[in-house]
């Protein structure tokens, strides 16, 4: 199979990809006290035994928040119930910059002993 070499439109958006900044992100370390789940959507929040990081400046910064649609959130909700279930001492990760349903995102989960 033969390559051409990206030009004009393409190779500027192909170096667009490769320059991008990696996304910014908190952490925030303790033990899942709380997985709240519903609101009648697909999304659940993670609260921990210490306050939480709020670098977006969310509205409601009770927990930190993921839903359905985004990528990871199964894997995030299975990792929650096993730390919650566990009482072990997690890693949370939360976007620097985005709030949903006026809440911390939530964009990680590291399980940690």
């Amino acid at each position: 199979m033969r390559y051409l070499p990206l030009t004009g439109a393409a190779a500027l958006l192909g170096a667009a990809v490769i320059a991008c900044p990696a996304q910014a992100q908190t952490h925030a370390f303790g033990t899942v006290t709380m997985v709240r789940t519903g609101w009648n959507a697909e999304v659940f929040a993670v609260v921990l035994n210490v306050p939480v990081q709020n670098p977006a400046r969310c509205a409601t910064p009770d927990g930190y928040l993921t839903e359905g649609s985004l990528p990871g959130y199964r894997t995030y909700l299975s990792a929650a119930l096993t730390a919650f279930a566990n009482k072990g001492p997690v890693q949370v990760v939360v976007d620097d910059r985005v709030c949903l349903i006026g809440r911390p995102k939530l964009i990680g989960i590291n399980l940690t002993r």
